[in-house]
Formats: C-alpha cells, sequence, structure tokens
C-alpha cells in the first residue's frame, strides 16, 4: 500500500471542510480535501440549507409585503409560482458557488479527491483504491436530514431540506411539516405566505423547544395569525394513503389530517457511518457520537472534529468557531479550550429569534449569579410605526460586586424583525466583556430599531439608582 502524503487531510467540502482548507493555507500546510461527490462542495450550507432557505424566505417576505398592502388599496391575485421561486434561488447559489466548488478549489492548487473516505489506520485514509496519509486528519462530513420510515410513507410525496429546493416543483395546496424546530418553523411561514394551507405537528409541547418559552409562545401567535395550524404534543402514527394521516394527540385522540405534500423536519444525523473510524483507533458513544476532548480533538490525539461532525451544535458559524480554535491550536502548541458561552444562533422567522450568550437554565446550572432584564417594544417609536410591537428582549447580565460595580452581557435573546441584526452589538459588548455603561452613554440615530438595546440597558441602570 502506498500513500500520499499530505501536511493535513481534511475529510468534508461545506462549511467546516473549506474553513480548514483555508486554515491549512494560512498555516503554510499543502492540505487534501475529500468528499464524496463534487455536488456536495459547500456542503448543506450552500446547497440544501442556509443560503436556499434564505432565498426562499427573502421572497415569501415579498409576499407577506405585498399581501399586507391591500388594506391601503393596492390588489393582488394569484399564487407562487415554484418554477420561478427555484430558479432565482438556485441563480443566487451559483453566485456563492463561483468560490465554493470544486473547479475554484482546483484553481486555488489545492488537491481535492472525490470519492467516499475511509480510515485504514491512525493516520491513513483510503479513497477508492487510492491511499492518503497524513499526522492531522480533520472530520468535517457534516450532517444530514433525520428520515423516520412511518408506517405507510412510501405512498406520500415526503420532502426534506436535501430535496425541497430542488424538487418542489409546485406548490402543494396542503403542506404538512412534521417538526416545529427552525427548519420546520422557517420553512411553514414560507410556504404559507406562498398560499400553501400549512400545518405543523410536533412530539414537544410547544415550538422551537430551544427557546425560551415566552419567546416561543409569541412566534407561535405570530404563526397563527398567518393561518398556520400547529398541533404540540402530536405524535404522527401513520399515513393511510397518499394524501392524509393518522395523528394522535397527547398519546389519545386520533386525528386526521390531510395534506398533498410532507416536509420532514425532525432533525439531523451526523455522517460518520462509512468513515470505518474504529480503525483509527476513533472511539464513538453508544449512540455513535464522536469522542472528544476540549480541544476538538478525538481519541486519535492525530484526527480532529469540526462542524456538524463534531456533534455539539449545527450552525455554519459554529464550523466557523472551531476552525478559530484549531488555527489557534496548531499555532500555539494546544492551550486553547474550546468554549461556546458567546455563541449565538437566529431562527428566520419573521419575527426572528435571535439568541446569544449564556441561557438562563445554563446560568442556573453553573451557579453564576446574574441580573434579567426584560424589556417589551409596546413604546418603541421604531416598533410603534413598523408593527411590531409583540417584540420583546431579555438580556442577563453579571451582578455588581463590592470591587466591580459595572455590570456586563452574559447572554440574551430577542425576537422581533432582524433580530439576529439588533443583537450584532450586544454580543459585542458581550464577547468584549464591555461594561453596559458604553451602551447607555452611546448616541443612537433616531428611531434606527437598535435603539430598543439602550432603552433595555437604562431600564438596568435606573434600577441600580434607586
Amino acid at each position: 500500500m502506498k500513500a500520499k502524503k499530505y501536511d493535513i487531510i481534511i475529510i468534508g467540502g461545506g462549511s467546516a471542510g473549506l474553513g480548514a482548507v483555508g486554515m491549512a493555507r494560512e498555516l503554510g500546510w499543502k492540505p487534501l480535501l475529500i468528499d464524496s461527490e463534487e455536488k456536495n462542495i459547500g456542503g448543506d450550507c450552500l446547497n440544501y440549507g442556509c443560503v436556499p432557505s434564505k432565498a426562499l424566505i427573502h421572497i415569501a417576505k415579498q409576499f407577506k409585503g405585498a399581501m399586507k398592502s391591500s388594506k391601503f388599496g393596492l390588489k393582488i391575485e394569484g399564487k407562487a409560482d415554484m418554477k420561478k421561486i427555484l430558479n432565482y434561488v438556485h441563480q443566487k447559489q451559483a453566485v456563492i458557488r463561483l468560490h465554493e466548488s470544486a473547479d475554484y478549489i482546483r484553481s486555488q492548487g489545492i488537491d481535492l479527491e472525490i470519492g467516499i473516505a475511509s480510515f485504514v489506520d491512525k493516520n491513513t485514509v483510503k479513497v477508492g483504491e487510492n491511499y492518503f496519509t497524513s499526522d492531522k486528519i480533520i472530520i468535517a462530513t457534516g450532517s444530514r436530514p433525520r428520515y423516520i420510515p412511518f408506517k405507510g410513507i412510501e405512498k406520500v410525496k415526503v420532502f426534506t431540506n436535501e430535496n425541497l429546493f430542488y424538487e418542489m416543483t409546485e406548490l402543494p395546496d396542503r403542506l404538512l411539516v412534521v417538526g416545529a424546530g427552525p427548519i420546520g418553523c422557517e420553512m411553514a411561514q414560507t410556504f404559507q405566505r406562498f398560499g400553501s394551507k400549512v400545518t405543523i405537528i410536533d412530539r414537544s409541547a410547544r415550538i422551537l423547544m430551544k427557546e425560551r418559552e415566552e419567546f416561543s409562545n409569541i412566534l407561535k401567535n405570530q404563526l397563527e395569525n398567518e393561518g398556520i395550524k400547529i398541533i404540540s404534543n402530536a405524535n404522527l402514527e401513520a399515513f393511510t394513503d397518499a394524501t392524509s394521516a393518522n395523528v394522535s394527540i397527547e398519546g389519545e385522540e386520533i386525528i386526521q389530517i390531510n395534506f398533498d405534500a410532507v416536509l420532514m423536519a425532525v432533525g439531523r444525523v451526523l455522517n460518520l457511518e462509512k468513515l470505518n473510524v474504529e480503525n483509527a483507533g476513533i472511539k464513538t458513544t453508544e449512540r455513535g457520537k464522536l469522542i472528544l476532548d476540549n480541544y476538538l480533538r478525538t481519541s486519535n490525539k492525530n484526527v480532529f472534529a469540526s462542524g456538524d461532525a463534531a456533534g455539539m451544535y449545527q450552525f455554519s458559524h459554529g464550523a466557523e468557531l472551531h476552525t478559530r480554535i484549531l488555527t489557534h491550536n496548531f499555532k500555539h502548541n494546544f492551550n486553547k479550550k474550546h468554549n461556546a458561552d458567546h455563541l449565538s444562533w437566529v431562527t428566520f422567522t419573521q419575527p426572528e429569534i435571535a439568541t446569544f450568550g449564556l441561557t438562563e437554565d445554563q446560568l442556573v446550572k453553573h451557579k453564576i449569579n446574574y441580573w434579567r432584564q426584560d424589556q417589551d417594544f409596546s413604546k418603541d417609536d421604531r416598533a410603534i410605526v413598523d408593527e411590531y410591537t409583540y417584540g420583546k428582549i431579555t438580556l442577563f447580565l453579571s451582578q455588581k460586586t463590592f470591587w466591580n460595580k459595572k455590570r456586563k452581557i452574559l447572554g440574551g435573546s430577542i425576537i422581533a424583525p432582524n433580530a439576529g441584526e439588533l443583537m450584532q452589538e450586544l454580543t459585542l459588548a458581550m464577547e468584549a466583556e464591555l461594561p453596559i455603561d458604553n451602551i447607555y452613554h452611546k448616541l443612537y440615530a433616531y428611531p434606527v430599531a437598535s435603539r430598543i438595546n439602550q432603552q433595555t440597558i437604562m431600564g438596568v441602570i435606573q434600577n441600580d439608582e434607586l
């Protein structure tokens, strides 16, 4: 067996893998990038996730704006043309693919091997009949949508995020969404705005279980106001034919739901099973997840994990965090541990829910003393004119001490249109450990939406002065 040697081997060409290629070039290493198919370069984010879904959401916002304008005299009729919408989505993907494709990677002088990678030993991987070796290997194989083989599913037209943006060429009159996580909620609202009649069913007690319950309920009300039917504590028992399903509610009442298409959005599965990691001495949990130390190393210290494959959180910017940690540690002999205390995420419904830093549950678990400040948008001038007075922000701040009387931001959540943008100055203050006085004394242009951040901070300072 003759193996070609590289400074680093990267398995997977998605966000984590491409980030690792950039890292290798920064460090002056010669990398080998491996992916199963050329069309997968760019990963889930470009091909099946963030990019196409946000393009779809962008169009859906135009539909919603047009519908709302009818009360001011504009007349609207018709429904979405999915062929035209998908054409728009693919055009936007093509722009980004100019620098996230097999051709681009090769044009940069980077070796790219196409095929299924599997470990032969602790330093060697095989792709087809070719062998490659390195004393540094990164697993960045990502994840895929979880698929549940419900009884009778073979009769049904089922979509996941992997085929939705390519195969749904006709708008379904009735769409059943199974799962009320971020993907389920985003796509449910999108297709309701396109003209489908959408029903969401979910096993959990409420939508977006990772978010604060109050925020989840605010979004639920907004989705229901748009006409979406949401059924929680529900189990899909079976598809009875091509257009109907039996669903049990709280394990007792059985109802029938009729549909024309189904979107399955019930979580993700890590792409690890074809790697034969045991050949490299890599240990996994009983559920097949990689066992990692605080430096993103597997039990084989020559092999690392990044992005979804690390089994921590499934965000493209999570892969970016991993790349930064690995870059630092390769430069500085592994002296920086993985820390996600400053991680943020956004659910891109309208309104958005943005969460950052430590949650209240984490603060309680780690016995961190904190101050919680809630602020509604009912008296915010921008929210009044833009019709989002339902909005809310919750911040968690450090407690004042005898030695340090200035509070700092530990985390928080916002529900409002463009909440992901509103939180950016708050996350900067959090990461830079700036005292909240910096926001209190800042002069904001009137009436920018982010003035609500200052209003929230003013509430904290006014309380401190009492």
